[in-house]
């Protein structure tokens, strides 16, 4: 079996904006499930947002997309069809809003006991912020991501939309968890907050904080886990954390001897005596030196570079074969 037919014959209905809701209904897309996207008169703004308008098509790739106006009788109507013959609604409102136009969960778990109705917000349906709008850097903020992801001692914000797309991931879990659970009987609610979900991220690094300790190796603080420059203003990657991988970077610099210097208390002097090393070279003359060498090192690709090597959209990153 291919799990990329492993939802065929399950229906979603997705009422969702921006970022969360359609990456989590493109996950399921990606295994096989019908899609109706429900978007309002002019359709989602993700359209007219750029630069992210551009990433349209590929988060919303398969799906049948509906234009509704859920003030209008008639599109209720429609709506609620839409829901009694669905497997799952995903609802990327503020919690309350289908609610007030008679079309919430209670209201369609009547329609369809089935129904797997899963409410991906900002803060969850309950507690003193569910009624609070909020984007992405609010939760990366809340979460204690963007102050351990840092430039000198100012929070730098993450390349990527970190809090709208793992919560579209782990709304995407849940389902898949509720459809098992589910088999002929009835359906369930599930409260998918999108903060909780950027705070499970960091379960790690709470963890290293209520032990008293610190972050900082895997953060910039290591010199055997950093981004060097090049000569020519591009970076490598080294991750070299085990002492294997750690000899043969340090063989690979011409540099042997700094091997039993890896756990060194001055870091930083052990990191710029590295750098030194690397910018003497530019990334291309690099590149061959780490291409077989299983040492951790890669090069920092710029957006476009890590485009072009990747074609898998916004599916599911996995495959799988009998």
């Amino acid at each position: 079996m291919s799990i990329e037919a492993a939802l065929r014959g399950v229906q979603v209905v997705e009422v969702a904006t921006y970022l969360p809701g359609p990456a989590c209904t493109q996950l399921l897309a990606s295994l096989g499930a019908r899609v109706t996207k429900v978007v309002r008169p002019g359709g989602d703004p993700l359209r007219r947002l750029p630069p992210l308008h551009a990433a349209y098509p590929a988060l919303n790739a398969g799906k049948v997309e509906v234009e509704l106006d859920l003030k209008r009788p008639e599109d209720v109507d429609a709506f609620r069809s839409l829901a009694r013959q669905a497997d799952v609604l995903v609802d990327g409102l503020r919690p309350g809003a289908l609610e007030r136009l008679g079309v919430g969960h209670a209201a369609l778990q009547a329609l369809n006991p089935r129904l797997i109705y899963c409410a991906l917000s900002g803060y969850g349906l309950s507690g003193p912020l569910s009624h609070l709008a909020g984007h992405d850097l609010n939760f990366v903020a809340l979460s204690g991501l963007l102050a351990t992801t840092t430039v000198g001692d100012e929070p730098a914000l993450p390349g990527t939309q970190l809090a709208d797309l793992v919560s579209g991931l782990t709304a995407a879990t849940a389902i898949l968890a509720a459809l098992l659970a589910r088999g002929d009987g009835p359906g369930c609610l599930i409260d998918a907050p999108m903060l909780a979900a950027t705070r499970w991220l960091m379960t790690p690094w709470y963890a290293v904080a209520r032990a008293g300790e610190q972050q900082g190796g895997l953060s910039g603080g290591a010199a055997c886990y950093r981004a060097y420059r090049t000569a020519d203003g591009r970076y490598l990657a080294v991750a070299a954390l085990e002492p294997h991988f750690w000899a043969r970077f340090c063989e690979a610099l011409g540099r042997p001897d700094l091997t039993p210097r890896q756990q060194d208390a001055d870091q930083q002097a052990l990191a710029d005596e590295i750098a030194a090393l690397i910018a003497r070279r530019r990334l291309g003359e690099w590149l061959p030196v780490f291409a077989d060498l299983d040492a951790c090192v890669t090069p920092v690709f710029t957006l476009e570079e890590a485009a072009r090597d990747w074609d898998g959209g916004a599916g599911l990153p996995c495959s799988s074969s009998v």
